[in-house]
Order: structure tokens, then sequence, then C-alpha cells
């Protein structure tokens, strides 16, 4: 399956995305699977106007994505796949990633009420930590880095005394 890169970022397409993570993983395709943004025209304007030109953009519900998903993508397709948040991700992984594809990059998830500081930049609710350890238990490589060159910070290791 031709995905060059999965990553959670609470704030979707922006200059980490666009610039940095898009020259590393030189993708073709950028799918956005999140229901909000897919029935949000406003949204997508803006978030078109962050993402890199040169890159095919979808912005559609997690389900429609795990239907494009299970249908298989072209040889030629490199898809960068987004979500704004983790539980998005452990639905397409439950959906049609488990076992097919292996890593998932979580860049940023700012503060909300009763969330638990994992890292710096980290912040957790218990759902979202059941999530997380949803993808440690199933050997999903989930790790913290918020750029290409940044060092990857598995959660395996965060977790601890969590």
């Amino acid at each position: 399956m031709p995905i060059v890169h999965f990553r959670v970022d609470q704030r979707m397409i922006h200059g980490q995305v666009a610039i940095s993570w898009s020259k590393a993983v030189n993708p073709n395709h950028i799918i956005l699977a999140n229901d909000a943004v897919a029935s949000n025209a406003l949204q997508q304007q803006i978030l078109k106007i962050a993402a890199p030109k040169q890159v095919r953009l979808s912005m559609v519900t997690v389900d429609k994505v795990i239907g494009y998903l299970n249908r298989g993508l072209a040889p030629n397709e490199n898809v960068f796949l987004l979500t704004q948040n983790i539980h998005d991700a452990r639905k397409l992984f439950e959906g049609v990633l488990l076992g097919k594809y292996d890593s998932l990059n979580i860049g940023n998830m700012t503060f909300k009420e009763g969330a638990k500081k994992l890292n710096e930049k980290i912040f957790a609710t218990e759902e979202e930590i059941e999530d997380i350890q949803w993808f440690i238990d199933n050997n999903v490589d989930i790790y913290f880095q918020m750029l290409p060159n940044d060092q990857k910070r598995s959660f395996k290791d965060i977790m601890k005394g969590v």
C-alpha cells in the first residue's frame, strides 16, 4: 500500500506539514481524513491555501477514506495520510490499515480540558490514552516527532508512568 506517511496533527495542514513533511516524504496526494472538515467548505478553502500546490489534496470523511483504501491505491500514488485526532487514526487502522501499515506519527495534541500532559507537545484525554495504548498493543510503531529531522520518541517510552 503506497502510503508514504501517516500523521496525526491537531492543526492539520500548516507549515510543518506543507513544507517539511511533504518535502521529506514526497507525496503526490495528501488525504485529510476528518468528518468535520469534509463538510465545511470554508475550512476546506483555508486548508487548500496551506497545502503544497504540486500535491493533490482530498478532504473526506474517515469512512470514505476507509473505502478508498480498501479498493486499493494506484501503484504510482504516494499518499500522505493525515488526521486531526488519534481516534480517527485508530478508525482507519481498524477499518483497513492494521496489518498493512505499521507506523503512526503523532505531531501535536494541544491542551484540552481534562487532558494529561505526556510531554511538552502532547496532552491526552483518557480516551486518547486508550487509543494510544491500542496502537501499542497492536504493534503499531506510534511515535512523537514534530519535524522530519527531529528524533523519534516512541510512545512506549512516553507512556511509562502514565
